[in-house]
């Protein structure tokens, strides 16, 4: 079984935007919704022989999950159209325990993982290639079927670049695509043909999406390389010549495509001809959470954002716009501490891989999620980055164990 799996996820997980744009040709229920159908019966399968392995952040991701379907079915937000079956197959947060039980309960080993950083590397470079080709039409290789989900249209108007992340969720660009940026410097950063090659990649793909979370998390995970084998001087002499090397090329080819990064850099980094929308509704959101969640601090309200709310948000903001602040607002403390220590375990491991083999790709990886959701609502494990990272913590974990498996329980 353990080949099964291994060969499960080396498709499933690298080329999941490409996956989840087929599936809109086959069915009309999405991503998710395909992928639990398979994911899902063969997690429980793993369950039900031999030794289960469950380290202390999948227990309490798994507590969340059963508080998450708790909540949403004690507020009554499972939505009308659906019966229960079909909403536990099409939810995203047991979709992602269903990953994070099979990549616990599968070993990897060093030919394993050189096949699957192949395939993040040509994930990466096709996101670079397709991310080129949309600032000709941003619409080329878009999901549509976002346009009809409630999310904010705005931007539409602004003509971000997706790449080719919208088939997943408009915000996997800028959650998933700088960890597998930092995967890939890890693996290939003493090669410095291939490291110029992650960067400009890297630097190109997320300032096209001109969001500024995008940004900020391709440059924390960078920062890993100043932890890295080599000394902490030649890596900063190494980033800062492939910087500007980067970022001359960047600017030449932005110009070929007729693309305008002043433009980019005034209206959205800076917002210096607009009105500061984005720190406005950061601000609203923080002060209507500060009014609203003492209401239900404990067991918080489930799922969604509340009509009230709403009102007190104004119009263009449906939800508190800080993911921290949402979480707690759906969750309370309690479903909060189940999944806040589930984050906290993850880094643990992730600080212990770092510390002790080098490897500090996973670490900041999951810092640039917290970071990101300090701007936006996107707390999902699920994300095929995040997944990714669980998988080469546990093939850490598997090879060189030590205190790394000291959080590990068996059942």
């Amino acid at each position: 079984m353990n080949k099964t799996s291994q060969n499960l996820l080396l498709v499933m997980l690298p080329f999941y935007p490409f996956l989840a744009w087929l599936s809109y040709f086959v069915t009309d229920k999405g991503i998710h919704m395909v992928y639990s159908v398979f994911v899902l019966p063969y997690a429980i399968y793993l369950l039900t022989g031999g030794t289960k392995k469950f380290p202390k952040y999948l227990t309490f991701f798994a507590l969340f999950t059963a508080y998450h379907i708790g909540s949403t079915i004690a507020n009554n937000l499972v939505p009308k159209d659906m019966n229960i079956v079909y909403f536990l197959l099409s939810d995203y947060k047991i979709l992602a325990l269903a990953f994070m039980i099979i990549i616990e309960n599968t070993d990897f080993d060093k030919e394993y993982i050189s096949k699957m950083s192949k395939c993040i590397f040509f994930i990466v470079v096709m996101s670079f290639i397709v991310s080129l080709i949309q600032t000709r039409d941003s619409q080329i290789f878009y999901n549509t079927h976002i346009l009809v989900e409630g999310i904010d249209l705005s931007f539409l108007e602004e003509k971000r670049i997706y790449s080719i992340y919208s088939w997943i969720n408009a915000s996997t660009v800028g959650i998933s695509f700088p960890i597998l940026c930092g995967i890939l410097i890890e693996r290939y950063g003493s090669k410095q043909s291939l490291l110029f090659i992650i960067l400009i990649c890297a630097v190109t793909v997320s300032f096209l999406t001109k969001s500024r979370y995008a940004m900020v998390s391709t440059v924390v995970v960078f920062m890993q390389l100043f932890f890295s084998r080599r000394s902490f001087f030649m890596n900063l002499i190494s980033l800062g010549f492939l910087g500007l090397i980067g970022i001359f090329i960047m600017l030449n080819i932005a110009k070929e495509f007729g693309y305008n990064i002043d433009e980019v850099i005034s209206e959205r980094i800076l917002e210096k001809d607009g009105d500061m929308v984005s720190a406005k509704a950061r601000i609203i959101s923080y002060e209507v959470f500060m009014q609203k969640f003492p209401e239900n601090p404990i067991l918080g309200v489930g799922p969604s954002t509340r009509d009230d709310v709403k009102q007190l948000l104004g119009e263009g903001i449906p939800i508190i716009h800080v993911g921290f602040l949402s979480y707690l607002y759906f969750y309370g403390f309690l479903g909060c501490f189940l999944f806040f220590s589930a984050i906290y375990y993850l880094l643990y491991r992730g600080w212990m891989v770092g510390r002790k083999y080098k490897f500090w790709a996973v670490f900041f990886g999951i810092v640039s999620f917290c970071l990101a959701n300090l701007t936006l609502v996107y707390m999902e494990l699920g994300d095929m980055g995040i997944l990714l990272a669980i998988l080469y913590l546990r093939y850490y974990a598997n090879n060189y164990p030590d205190e790394l498996l000291e959080d590990d329980t068996e059942q």
